[in-house]
This record gives structure tokens, C-alpha cells and sequence, in this order.
């Protein structure tokens, strides 16, 4: 039901994934060969576990990456791409032969049609019992892939034909996905039949070989084979067909074409079901992902575009915020009190800042011991961000926290009191998800985050330090007390810089919060 589809030297290729699996590496041996010097010489494999199919690294020198994530055994899904050295390798969820529509390879016989709705379907000379079992069956099957094939099990039990396809629309394209019984060569339809079926919405048979063909009396009676093709319907779109035939003249009749109307119309409800099962699924796990580390609306958008597209976006070149906050003196209270309060205490101060940082749209980028790195600005997910708009929002949130910290200071026993301090640079960065499936982390790299760190280490307890750079983002938003130039560790240019005192009056009144002070 899959296959692998590549480039390789300016050249399409594709390769079924049957119950042998395949081998990708740079020695000639393997199944698929991949010359290239950062190849390893048996890099990965390929496999067949039920239904399922898995890629697994094998002890590879450069690693094996699943939409640009790097796994050591991943169980993949339609769309995904794996990428080994310099290639691009897509799996596509699919019968592992190709299906062709040809009126000259396979005759089609003269037709009738009717059309076929969801909400009125023929009579059947059908056991209700029957149907109700099928229907029930269907229903009951939430994977894709099972359902497919249960519904072409059900399509040749009551329709007694030689072969039966299930072909989805995608995009252009019908793919097929479930052939019976599989061949080893590419399968011919009907370009005709399946068009009628698709532009129509009807249920096609084919009675008799009274049109007239091209072509001598033997090619013709060869190649001539009965068929029905009935269309997929949902929201009054078709999504696809299932096509049924057999070799000869006049092999079905009205209450073959009747069932396998009835079949389709059932088929169709339950894969779209699937899909938005599946849809529902993907989405949730990516929520669940992404929520670790920004807030829950960015949250959404990311695993929205993730749903959509099978993938993560490209890192991007941004101008944010960075925001680092860190506790003074956080190993010298932790020698007065015992382990747990440790960590009760750590953990309540994380969750208030982390719930400022979220509330602000701000991206937790991780936490470091008793500190906490947050970015503003990144990941871009609708349109173009005004990093101005989300540098006041930096510095807003850094003005929250510090209001956070005195409330949870002042519940506190005064023998856990204990200050922080926060510095915020705003420039460009290289923004992007890293790390394994295992092990994800967004995160920003460049000279603008290591400055960020540099303003934090030399603030004022419990005050918020920015530079130039930030003051010229945030213009008249915040009323501030210029510092003056800093030499910062690691640089070698003077930082100027500004303590923010608080919001100016004309915008206090619109921040919900309350208002920081030094």
C-alpha cells in the first residue's frame, strides 16, 4: 500500500515498499542507491510492520530525518519526507503500483449511467441485515488504511468481479490506494469510465461492445472487460472511486451497479470521518507539543500549518525580542532549605513567569536552572510581525513578571524571599524547531540572543535592563532612565542602555495588568 518516490541524477523514481522492505544507502547492494559521499554505505531501511510502515537509521554517520527532524526509528505517514545527506525522499501512502487511465489499452464497452446521491439511493435486493453489518463494519474503522480495505473486502464479497480499485482524489491527481488483488505491473482502467463517474457523479456499468474501436477484432477482444465504477461523494464533491471490472462482455448487471452505489455512498461518510479523525489526532499532538514552549494560540497556528503540510516551517531570519530573566542567589537559598521546598519553590516562580511570558504571546525558549530565555517575535505563523509591536509586548511582560514575583514574594515565608532580574535585546536572529522527534526544542540563534544574556547579568534587582536597539523599538510605550554605555562580556562595542521604570501615563490605562516599577 506505500511506495518511496525520489530524484535521482535529474530522474523520477519510485519504489514499492513490499513485506522484504528496503534497503537505502551508498553500497550498490542496497535497494535503493544513494551515491553521495555523505551517505553512509548502508544508511537506512525500510519496513513493512502490518500495516504499517517504519524508517530506521542504521548506525548512519549523518542521521536520518523525518520532516526535517531527526529520528533513529520513526513510523511514517503520507506526505512524510525523509531526508538522507542531499536527498529528498517522499513516502507516499498508496497502492505500490501505479494505476492508467487508457481508452486504447483498455477498451471501454458501451455504457449506461445513473446518478447517485447520498441522500437517495436505489433500491437494493439486499439484506438489510446485510447492509446494516457493512455499514456498522465501516463504521467502526477509525484507520485510514484498514478502512480502505475493508470497504474493497466488502466491495467483492457482494460484487462478484476479478479486480476492484479504491482511488482517492488528491490535489489533481487520483491515487490509487488499495488494488485487488496486487500486481507486480501498472494497471489500465478506463479514462472514460472513471471521467463520467468523477465529472457526473454517477455510477457507471458497461453493458456491450457495440461502439466502435479502432484497431483489429483480436487486440479489441482481448482487451475488452466489463466494468462499474462508482464515485466517492461527500459534501456534493466527489472524493475519489471504486472501480470494479472483469474480463468479457456483459459480466454485471443493474444490481451489481445498485450495490456498489450503496457501498460507495457508506464508503465515502467513513473516510471522511477518518480524515478528520486523523486531522483531529494530528492536530492534538502538536498542540500538545508546542504548548510546552508557546503560548496556546501560537500553539494552534503551529500545529495547524504542521497538520496541513507534514511538516514544520523552514527556520526563518527574524528580528525579535529576546527576554532573559534569572534569579540572584538562587544557590545560597537553596542551601537553607531542604530539597523539596527547592523545588516546590523553583517550580511555582517558573509557572508564574512562564504564564506572563504566554499571556504576552511570548515563546518559552527554555528554561536554564532558575532562568528563563523567552523570545517575542518568533515563530511567525500568519503574515508579516511588526517587531516593534512585539518588542512592547517583551517589555510589557517583562514588566508583569516583575509585578508576579512581588506578589509571590510577598505570600512567601521571608526566609524564601529571593530577587531576579531581567535584561531584553531586540535584533535579528535564526529562528527554527531543532532536535529529534524524541526531543524537540524551538529555539533563536545569533549575537542578538548572547547580548539579551550580557543586559540580564547586568541589571538591577528586580528591574529590567534593554538596549539601544529595544528603546528604538519600543518608542515613547515605557517610561525609562538612560544607564549609559556597558561594556558586556563577549562584546566589543559599548551597549547603551535603559532601565525601564514603567508604562507612560497615556498607555497605562490600556494594559490590563498591573504596572511594574523598579
Amino acid at each position: 500500500m506505500a511506495r518511496l518516490a525520489l530524484e535521482i541524477n535529474g530522474e523520477q523514481k519510485t519504489y514499492p515498499i513490499d513485506a522484504h522492505g528496503l534497503k537505502i544507502g551508498r553500497a550498490l547492494e542496497n535497494d535503493i542507491v544513494l551515491n553521495h559521499a555523505i551517505v553512509s554505505r548502508h544508511h537506512a531501511e525500510v519496513s513493512l510492520s502490518g500495516r504499517d510502515v517504519w524508517v530506521r537509521d542504521t548506525n548512519s554517520r549523518n542521521g536520518v530525518f523525518v520532516n526535517r527532524l531527526r529520528v533513529k526509528e520513526e513510523q511514517l505517514r503520507d506526505g512524510d519526507i525523509i531526508q538522507i545527506g542531499p536527498f529528498e525522499i517522499r513516502f507516499e501512502d498508496r497502492a505500490a503500483q501505479s494505476v492508467v487511465l487508457d481508452d486504447s489499452k483498455y477498451f471501454p464497452l458501451a455504457a449506461e449511467a445513473r446518478e447517485v446521491s447520498a441522500s437517495e439511493l436505489p433500491e437494493l435486493a439486499l439484506d438489510l441485515r446485510d447492509f446494516y453489518q457493512i455499514a456498522r463494519r465501516l463504521s467502526l474503522i477509525l484507520d485510514m488504511g484498514e478502512l480502505l480495505d475493508a470497504v474493497i473486502e466488502e466491495v467483492l464479497r457482494l460484487v462478484p468481479a476479478q479486480r476492484a480499485m479504491l482511488l482517492l482524489r488528491r490535489d489533481n491527481e487520483l491515487v490509487p490506494m488499495v488494488i485487488h488483488p496486487p500486481s507486480q505491473s501498472d494497471v489500465v482502467i478506463s479514462s472514460t469510465i472513471a471521467r463520467k463517474a468523477l465529472e457526473g457523479s454517477e455510477v457507471v456499468l458497461t453493458r456491450d461492445a457495440r461502439i466502435e474501436i479502432g484497431g483489429t477484432e483480436s487486440i479489441i477482444s482481448a482487451n475488452i472487460r466489463s466494468a462499474v465504477c462508482a464515485p466517492l461523494i461527500a459534501e456534493h464533491d466527489p472524493i475519489g472511486l471504486i472501480y470494479v471490472d472483469s474480463p468479457g462482455r456483459d459480466q454485471f448487471g443493474a444490481r451489481d451497479r445498485d450495490l456498489l452505489a450503496a457501498i460507495a455512498n457508506q464508503a465515502a461518510i467513513t473516510i471522511e470521518r477518518a480524515r478528520l479523525v486523523e486531522e483531529l489526532r494530528k492536530q492534538a499532538e502538536s498542540r500538545q507539543l508546542f504548548e510546552r514552549f508557546v503560548s496556546p494560540s501560537v500553539a494552534r497556528d503551529v500545529a495547524s500549518y504542521f497538520s496541513e503540510h507534514g511538516r514544520l516551517r523552514e527556520p526563518q531570519e527574524l528580528t525579535v525580542s529576546v527576554l532573559f530573566a534569572d534569579v540572584k542567589g538562587f544557590s545560597a537559598l537553596s542551601e537553607r532549605l531542604s530539597p523539596r521546598e527547592v523545588q516546590d519553590l523553583l517550580n511555582e516562580y517558573l509557572h508564574e513567569m512562564t504564564e506572563v511570558v504566554f499571556r504576552h504571546n511570548g515563546t518559552l525558549d527554555k528554561y536554564i536552572g532558575d532562568g528563563i530565555m523567552a523570545v517575542f517575535g518568533a515563530p511567525q505563523v500568519v503574515g508579516q510581525q511588526d517587531y516593534r509591536a512585539t518588542a512592547v509586548e517583551a517589555v510589557n511582560a517583562a514588566l508583569d513578571m516583575i509585578e508576579a514575583h512581588r506578589r509571590l514574594i510577598e505570600k512567601l515565608d521571608p526566609s524564601k524571599a529571593f530577587d531576579f532580574r531581567i535584561g531584553i535585546n531586540t535584533g535579528p536572529v535564526y529562528a527554527g524547531f531543532f532536535g529529534t522527534r524524541q526531543r524537540l526544542e524551538y529555539t533563536v540563534i545569533g549575537d542578538t540572543v548572547n547580548t539579551a544574556s550580557r543586559l540580564e547579568s547586568r541589571a538591577e534587582l528586580n528591574s529590567v535592563l534593554i538596549s539601544e536597539a529595544t528603546r528604538h523599538a519600543i518608542g515613547d510605550a515605557f517610561v525609562l532612565q538612560e544607564m549609559g554605555d556597558y561594556q558586556l562580556k563577549g562584546k566589543a562595542q559599548l551597549v547603551h542602555t535603559y532601565k525601564v521604570i514603567g508604562r507612560t501615563p497615556q498607555r497605562r490605562g490600556r494594559e490590563t495588568g498591573p504596572i511594574g516599577t523598579a
